[in-house]
């Protein structure tokens, strides 16, 4: 081949070459920035997704802080409703009035459950619950719950029994939670079941180390399609025509299960009525407290020295508008400046609001109290917020409002069943 041919030809290849290094260089400039385009818009989409999450935590804050408030300042008026209600119940009335009171304590028990409820959902969606793990004797939180619905079973026409394989059955949780859960689970019993009965029972389950107490709620009423039985369980869902309620009772009762580490399942065939059956209770050998003290030995109240510090005026006159009803020795006031004032003695039982006027609060008043009195009384926290728990070291019980009379007179007699203490 003639040598201009072939120099034509190597200038052609090189010309080739230049432009194939050239489509490379702008093919690489090219994906470097698309690259850098990409990162970019993967930074921008990122610093969005942070903002998004740093709003949805602001709002959770926002609405956990708003809740505390509002609970409290909307707990109030209910707390004191309730009060006075008891109070004027216990009088004497004429079978209408009678009607007409029982009517608004239906009311007034829906319109707590409610709240609770909403109060409850949003709690857990905020992680602002969290269990206070104590002893617990099981025998006297069931039958103090059965004892509380046994008044609704009656007024449907049912049967509530009691089964405890066990009466010194303990277990390591927490009493509140655990309570509520119940609660919840033998309210929906009565509420669903129109003929025959319920039945709460507490039953060992497997041997030694495996030994577990599992907690049953029975019921005799329509019972629930396999299909329906997992969205009986998810929020607002009410199967057949709704009952007053808002859909929240077993979706609660299965989160909270979660949060003690138990598991609530649910066996059911329709026309054959329900069970529900929380497991992971492991016994804790002999309680403390027998679970006969809470239900024998009980003094009346008839004389009981008891103080309240309360600093709204008209939860103050409920509370003590009661205590009298049921014969007790009252001195109240808003503060413990002037309850000492009043020339209050050192009484058998202090109930305080957990959260005071001024930035007080129960706790710190109930200590001074106790230094003027020369020892401790008895001490029940009333608290506006559902997730107040004691401090750790302090002996007192804590009673969420809006707070329930008969609970109330519990624990006033559990306390005065027991000796008193005197002071140093």
């Amino acid at each position: 081949m003639p040598w201009p041919l072939w120099a034509l030809l190597t200038l052609l290849l090189a010309a080739l070459a230049w432009r194939a290094r050239a489509g490379r260089r702008r093919a690489g400039t090219a994906l470097r920035r698309a690259q850098d385009e990409l990162a970019r818009r993967q930074l921008e989409h990122q610093a969005a997704l942070d903002r998004a999450q740093a709003g949805a935590e602001a709002a959770d804050l926002a609405k956990t802080r708003f809740l505390a408030a509002a609970s409290h300042d909307l707990r109030q008026p209910a707390h004191a409703l309730g009060l006075y209600l008891a109070t004027l119940r216990a009088g004497e009335l004429a079978p209408e009035q009678a009607e007409l009171a029982g009517r608004m304590a239906a009311a007034l028990g829906a319109l707590q459950a409610m709240f609770a409820a909403l109060l409850d959902v949003s709690r857990i969606d905020a992680g602002s619950l969290s269990p206070q793990w104590t002893l617990v004797p099981l025998a006297p939180l069931l039958r103090r719950l059965a004892d509380e619905q046994a008044g609704m079973a009656e007024a449907r026409g049912l049967r509530l029994s009691l089964h405890l394989s066990d009466e010194e059955a303990t277990s390591v949780t927490d009493p509140l939670l655990l309570e509520r859960v119940l609660r919840n689970l033998l309210a929906n019993a009565v509420q669903h079941t129109a003929t025959g009965g319920v039945l709460l029972a507490c039953r060992r389950r497997g041997v030694a180390d495996a030994a577990r107490w599992r907690i049953e709620v029975w019921d005799s009423g329509c019972g629930i399609a396999p299909a329906d039985q997992e969205r009986v369980f998810q929020e607002f869902q009410q199967l057949g025509p709704a009952a007053g309620g808002l859909g929240l009772g077993l979706p609660i009762a299965r989160r909270l299960a979660q949060l003690l580490q138990l598991k609530l399942t649910l066996h059911s065939r329709p026309g054959r009525g329900s069970v529900f059956f929380i497991d992971g209770l492991a016994p804790a050998g002999a309680a403390p407290l027998r679970a006969a003290a809470a239900r024998e030995g009980l003094r009346r109240l008839a004389g009981a020295r008891v103080a309240v510090l309360d600093d709204n005026e008209d939860v103050r006159r409920a509370t003590r508008g009661l205590l009298q009803r049921w014969e007790c020795a009252v001195q109240d006031a808003a503060d413990a400046d002037a309850l000492l004032a009043e020339g209050a003695t050192r009484p058998q039982a202090l109930v305080a609001d957990l959260q005071l006027a001024g930035g007080r609060n129960g706790i710190t008043e109930a200590q001074r109290l106790f230094a003027a009195w020369g020892g401790a009384v008895p001490l029940l926290l009333v608290s506006g917020d559902s997730a107040a728990a004691v401090p750790a070291g302090l002996d007192a019980a804590i009673l969420a409002k809006p707070a329930s009379p008969a609970r109330l007179r519990a624990w006033l007699e559990q306390v005065l069943a027991a000796p008193e203490v005197s002071g140093p």
